[in-house]
């Protein structure tokens, strides 16, 4: 069982150092940029079923799931990875999907993996007693 809280406790840090890098990635190229937020919201309104509009939601999407997986595990992770896969189609290059993609979405994996190892390890501690396993 200390091998299963080792692996959620390693997945959950790698999940919020990678989630911090990646968010201070895109905020030095919305600097870079010079992404001013009155525009884009601009056209999200004039252009609603656009592919930049799903984009932008996905982005948003994979943001706020990025930020809120700090706190709720599962919800942030699905959350990020959604926002991902939206993300994807407007944003292919050449036919291909590049390497951030997989950057981006690495945080959401590993923040459901980490829920999911810290569930089952809460379930296997329920099963044993103070004297070991339960034998049904």
């Amino acid at each position: 069982m200390k091998t299963i809280s080792t692996s959620a406790t390693v997945c959950r840090w790698t999940a919020r150092i990678v989630s911090a890098l990646v968010l201070g990635l895109i905020l030095v190229i919305a600097i870079g940029e010079h992404m001013p937020i009155s525009r884009l919201a601009t056209n999200l309104v004039s252009h609603p079923l656009s592919t930049e509009a799903l984009g932008f939601a996905g982005f948003s999407l994979m943001m706020l799931g990025l930020l809120a997986g700090w706190r709720w595990e599962i919800a942030g992770g699905i959350a990020s990875l959604v926002g991902v896969a939206a993300l994807v189609e407007p944003t292919i290059v050449n036919g291909r999907v590049t390497w951030f993609f997989a950057l981006m979405a690495a945080p959401g994996a590993l923040y459901i993996a980490s829920h999911r190892l810290r569930h089952h390890l809460a379930k296997k501690s329920k099963a044993c007693g103070p004297e070991g396993p339960v034998e049904s």
